[in-house]
């Protein structure tokens, strides 16, 4: 990719179809730094699933089950591959372009479409069970759990479709400003409670049971003078460990969230709209400037920063193997120590952006570029 096609592309997909989008500046991708490699990466083995991305600059990214790996492509199709082999286990076109997706749970696979659709089908057969319509464009995975399947759409509204039939059981409004970032926020379900951000920088805690608001709080306040300095937007999906939810918002914070009461326990002045991982003693998360932080989940102190990506568009960064991995927009996965940051490896997966979430089974790492390259990959360590 040009440089020139790499910092328009940032500047389309960030916002929501905006003609400010020029204003947000742009800065040159760092060049890549040589380091001393403490592992090599395997690749057990590789398939072509198809755009990831489309017209619609959907963000599908692939979600493992068990041994089972799915993943939908912009053009409609899902399909479950076997996570030993990527051979194919099923097979479905729908016939319809996909931009949400996708959800697994109770025994079925879920994604939305630009239309308003939302498909469910069976997770062992990919046969169809049923379909209904939301409100507007579904640009984030559905959640499934027990009865419900829980639906973010880009007008603000989290609706509750029943799993057995997708009847609608409620729904939960907010109204959206006017710019948003590219996408919606990814609703969460744990335990009774219904976890999710929205565009005007704030996150909501939900009963599952009826959607009834049981606490909402801020992560970001809107600032400025022009609708571009004022864009806040909780886009990066929420992460929980344990009864702690981390939410992060664009120009705005990360911050550390009691699940069921609401009560904040720390917040830092981070800036991101990728997502976040964790483990039980840290907070990883790569900011919009294409920094990797880390720091403590209980009181919020900086552990470490890895800065020599800026500029990179970084993915969500994700635990493997005793690293940490992130994409970025040249197709290179960068594996960086825990405990440190330090650079441990890297590979090149494709030409194309690696933009969506990798999933792990701890040792295997399943990761897909925009353009619908979908590897297996281990770390192997330096003899």
């Amino acid at each position: 990719m040009t440089m020139g096609r790499w910092t328009c592309l940032v500047a389309v997909t960030l916002l929501a179809g905006c003609a400010s989008a020029s204003r947000i500046e742009q800065e040159l991708p760092a060049t890549l730094t040589e380091f001393a490699p403490q592992a090599q990466v395997r690749e057990l083995w590789t398939v072509d699933v198809g755009s990831l991305g489309g017209e619609h600059d959907a963000r599908l990214a692939p979600v493992l089950d068990g041994n089972t790996l799915y993943v939908a492509n912009a053009d409609g199709h899902v399909r479950a591959l076997a996570t030993d082999s990527g051979h194919t286990r099923w097979d479905v076109d729908l016939k319809m372009p996909l931009s949400g997706a996708t959800a697994v749970g109770a025994g079925l696979v879920a994604v939305g479409t630009p239309e308003g659709m939302v498909i469910v089908l069976d997770a062992d057969s990919g046969k169809r069970r049923w379909s209904a319509r939301v409100s507007s464009a579904v640009q984030a995975s559905p959640a499934i759990r027990g009865d419900f399947v829980i639906v973010q759409t880009v007008d603000g509204k989290v609706t509750a479709l029943a799993a057995s039939d997708g009847k609608r059981l409620w729904n939960f409004d907010r109204s959206e400003p006017a710019l948003s970032l590219h996408g919606t926020g990814t609703p969460v379900i744990a335990a009774d409670f219904v976890l999710t951000g929205f565009a005007n920088g704030k996150i909501v805690g939900l009963a599952l049971k009826d959607g009834k608001l049981l606490w909402e709080h801020a992560v970001a306040q809107a600032r400025g003078r022009n609708e571009i300095e004022r864009l806040v937007d909780v886009d990066a999906p929420i992460l929980l460990w344990g009864d702690t939810l981390y939410a992060v918002a664009y120009q705005g914070k990360l911050i550390a969230v009691d699940m069921r009461s609401g009560r904040p326990t720390w917040t830092r002045d981070v800036s991101s709209h990728v997502g976040m991982d964790a483990d039980r003693g840290a907070v990883f998360v790569a900011d919009d400037k294409g920094n990797v932080l880390a720091f403590d989940s209980a009181g919020g102190s900086n552990l470490w920063r890895q800065d020599k990506l800026h500029g990179r568009g970084l993915s969500a960064p994700v635990l493997h193997d005793s690293a940490l991995v992130i994409g970025d927009a040249e197709g290179y996965l960068h594996w960086l120590a825990r405990d440190d940051g330090r650079f441990v490896a890297r590979h090149r997966l494709d030409s194309t952006p690696v933009e969506m979430r990798a999933v792990t089974d701890g040792t295997t790492l399943y990761v897909a570029s925009r353009d619908g390259r979908l590897a297996a990959l281990q770390l192997v360590a330096q003899k």
